[in-house]
């Protein structure tokens, strides 16, 4: 099985249409930055306060007080943590960028994410999430997630980051509508189906993994994105 043929199969597998909802790129840029190391549903409530509040802006979250902005993001997890490089990616794009992300997404790719790469809590994966899903831009995220699959499959064994992105990349057009649904599916599949302790029975892949073994069952028909994320 080939990378396409693997996106062919969990698209027949899964719907996850509308796998990361948002109202606007800074609204992604801030979750990229939230759903580190918690579950999605600790990011959705912190983007709902937010929203509630009226900070879901570059501006009003650039001059909160820290204090402030860590009571919101207390739910997420490393709410100190994250309250800061939020704040500090706020202030950047305010400072260089008149607080348009914009400014930064459309650059050239490498160069928005070398820039991007330069922020305090942005490691290779968040940066690759806001390139491609906040901005638009063919850049597969090589996810832990995503390597435990391709590795199952018998695809590529690898735990290097760039060598898996690599590999995807060089498989499929760079389109990021395509690389954004491949990052989705595989991302619901391992987190539903394909677990650190793998539900074979029922996995829509079983045919072609040469992992599959008998530790539980799953039903892949066709099942919803609810309840998943990263």
């Amino acid at each position: 099985m080939n990378v396409a043929e693997l996106y062919l199969k969990l698209s027949e597998c899964h719907d996850v249409s509308g796998w990361w909802p948002a109202e606007s790129g800074w609204e992604v840029m801030v979750g990229a930055i939230l759903v580190q190391q918690t579950a999605w549903e600790n990011v959705e409530r912190v983007l709902g306060e937010l929203k509630r509040r009226g900070a879901m802006d570059v501006d009003k979250i650039a001059t909160m007080p820290l204090d402030e902005l860590e009571t919101i993001i207390r739910p997420a997890g490393f709410y100190r943590q994250k309250a800061s490089h939020i704040q500090n990616l706020a202030r950047y794009l305010a400072r260089e960028y008149s607080s348009d992300p914009r400014g930064l997404l459309e650059k050239d790719i490498e160069e928005s994410r070398t820039e991007l790469l330069s922020l305090p809590g942005i490691g290779e994966e968040t940066a690759d999430a806001i390139l491609l899903f906040a901005g638009g831009r063919p850049k597969f995220i090589a996810a832990a997630y995503v390597r435990r699959l391709l590795d199952r499959m018998g695809m590529l064994s690898s735990d290097d980051y760039w060598e898996v992105q690599r590999y995807v990349e060089s498989e499929l057009p760079p389109d990021a509508v395509v690389f954004s649904q491949l990052y989705a599916l595989m991302v619901h599949h391992a987190h539903t189906v394909c677990r650190a302790r793998p539900m074979c029975g029922g996995c829509c892949l079983r045919n072609s993994c040469r992992f599959t073994g008998t530790a539980g069952r799953a039903d892949c028909r066709r099942s919803s994105r609810r309840g998943s994320r990263w």
